[in-house]
């Protein structure tokens, strides 16, 4: 049993090895290839999340945007015991930008209208399940997304994901955001 786990966080290691992380502003990152994001929470406030990439590890990181790339698969993975995450569609309600992104409702219908379907899929329930949502994104995925907790209150835990093959507006917020555009 150990050989197979140590195998397997070997072919996880390796799958992961060849992505690169690319800072475009502050809360905002696009990853180049599918990795396994942990997703851990701190308190009711926001979710932070941790990969790794080729240079390292990236840790923390406060209701990231994360952009992805189309034809890639990415996980996300519930690593603590509460806050369930989901992703929605644009029609979740949401205000704000990069690391402070709300929603502006507590309805239970609206939250549950915009999840991604099948809805198992797109939900990650916390530990001590081994829930994840896995999540291959199609060659023409260009569009916006947004994670949140699934728990109608907990309006902060609340971010971003643009999903696409390039052709997504991104606009930058700073100036290295903007010379990330052109590298």
């Amino acid at each position: 049993m150990k050989f197979l786990a140590a195998c397997i966080l070997v072919i996880l290691l390796a799958a992961t090895a060849h992505s690169e992380t690319i800072v475009l502003g502050p809360h905002r990152y696009e990853i180049t290839t599918g990795v396994t994001f942990n997703v851990n929470n701190l308190s009711s406030n926001s979710y932070l999340f941790s990969w790794f990439d080729e240079t390292g590890a990236i840790s923390n990181v406060v209701n990231p945007t994360l952009v992805l790339q189309a034809g890639q698969t990415y996980t996300f993975r519930r690593v603590s015991s509460k806050h369930p995450f989901v992703i929605a569609d644009a029609t979740l309600p949401v205000t704000g930008t990069d690391g402070q992104f709300r929603r502006t409702t507590n309805d239970r219908a609206i939250i549950n209208a915009a999840i991604l379907q099948p809805l198992a899929d797109f939900t990650a329930d916390p530990s001590p399940t081994s829930d994840a949502i896995v999540w291959s994104l199609g060659n023409n995925a260009d569009a916006i997304y947004y994670y949140t907790c699934d728990v109608p209150a907990h309006t902060a835990m609340t971010g971003q994901i643009i999903a696409g093959s390039g052709a997504v507006d991104i606009e930058p917020s700073s100036w290295a955001s903007l010379k990330a555009l052109y590298r």
